[in-house]
């Protein structure tokens, strides 16, 4: 589905099984009529514990507490069911914070192909607080912006 709503651009089915197999990843499904119409994977990490698919970080506020690493955020509406992608935001946060995290960031590449993703973010209080390079494969890196949120 990630690559049916970014094409090459999105993650792989070998980046996401190497992410599924780590004890920190989580994941989340939306499905309607039996068929899967969105999700969203994301990790735990330790306070200023960087993914090892992260390059280049640069940022304004420092992961002081654990925190929650969104990897993938893909619904069939691709930012369009404002509503719906909501939903599935909160109840990632809100499982996070039953884990005892309370800071959530989310990369953005800066050219995103759906334009309405920064916007959502912000909307669900989310703040650019600066940058990286996110990995996407051995030889590829993709400039990104780091949006951070914090209810601590």
């Amino acid at each position: 589905m990630d690559r049916q709503a970014y094409g090459n651009y999105g993650a792989d089915e070998e980046f996401f099984r190497k992410k599924l197999l780590s004890p920190n990843a989580k994941i989340l499904i939306v499905e309607n009529a039996g068929k899967i119409t969105g999700f969203t994977v994301f990790e735990i990490l330790k306070q200023n514990e960087i993914p090892k698919d992260f390059s280049d970080l640069e940022i304004s506020k420092p992961l002081k507490e654990k925190w929650m690493y969104i990897i993938a955020f893909t619904t069939k509406a691709n930012y369009e069911d404002v509503d719906a992608d909501i939903q599935l935001l909160q109840a990632a946060e809100k499982l996070a914070r039953n884990l005892k995290c309370n800071t959530f960031c989310v990369p953005l590449s800066k050219d995103h192909p759906y334009p309405k993703a920064y916007n959502f973010f912000e909307i669900n209080g989310y703040q650019k607080v600066g940058s990286i390079k996110w990995r996407a494969s051995p030889t590829e890196k993709i400039d990104c912006y780091l949006y951070l949120k914090s209810t601590s």
